[in-house]
């Protein structure tokens, strides 16, 4: 299937754009920036060759080129697990409407559960594309009134849990997971919120065990909630 490389090299390189985004989101930084790519230690600015999507990463030893600094393994990571989702969503479907919606669920979910990782905060722009993507994807599949349905009863519930735990879930993880919903049927988010819960349980137990967190400390719920979207939708493909 030739779509399938052609998938692997888009995805690498927007792979990298997305690397700039969550570096900039967060931080206020415009994305049309005169510097498009630039050092954040020495803030040179970076040619076509520091650039090249992992390969540049490893040829550079995962330094800058211009002071030496390290370079996040976040970056190479970014890039693999994009192109890795844009391969395996071709294989998924061949309706390019579909092919679409799910590169955008991917996509959202790697910039928005880095962001949640570092700062505990989902970005509105990637709530936004989600949503989209959704819409996208519930409408070609013939229930959209549903997932509409699905969507709002969501947002409800995590709502009820953020105001009812005073901040213990971000109002970010609210909206999220009101515009992941629209992936689903009522169903499959009650499976997606099981396995984001069981997931997260997967991450946070070792970290009890070694002392590294406890009891009181905040973990990002979004990165989940799109892991566990995620492999409803694939469960959904089986059943």
């Amino acid at each position: 299937m030739i779509i399938a490389p052609i998938a692997v090299v888009f995805g690498l390189v927007m792979g990298s754009f997305y690397n700039v985004l969550i570096y900039r989101l967060p931080r206020k930084i415009s994305i049309i920036n005169p510097k498009w790519s630039f050092c954040p230690v020495c803030n040179h600015t970076l040619t076509w060759k520091d650039n090249v999507p992992i390969l540049s990463y490893v040829l550079l030893k995962g330094k800058c080129r211009y002071c030496g600094a390290h370079i996040s393994l976040r970056y190479p990571i970014v890039e693999a697990l994009t192109a890795s989702l844009f391969f395996v969503s071709v294989y998924l479907t061949n309706n390019v409407v579909n092919l679409m919606a799910l590169w955008m669920l991917f996509s959202a979910g790697l910039v928005a559960g880095a962001i949640d990782f570092e700062y505990m905060l989902i970005p509105d722009s990637m709530v936004i594309v989600t949503a989209i993507g959704g819409g996208l994807w519930s409408w070609n599949h013939g229930h959209l009134f549903l997932s509409l349905i699905t969507a709002a009863f969501a947002f409800g519930a995590f709502l009820l849990i953020y105001l009812i735990s005073k901040n213990g879930m971000g109002f970010g993880d609210v909206e999220y997971f009101g515009a992941l919903a629209l992936f689903l049927t009522p169903f499959s988010a009650v499976i997606a919120v099981l396995l984001a819960s069981i997931s997260a349980l997967v991450f946070v137990i070792p970290m009890l065990f070694n002392h590294t967190a406890n009891r009181k400390t905040r973990v990002p719920f979004g990165p989940f909630l799109a892991i566990g979207t995620s492999i409803s939708i694939f469960l959904n493909f089986h059943i």
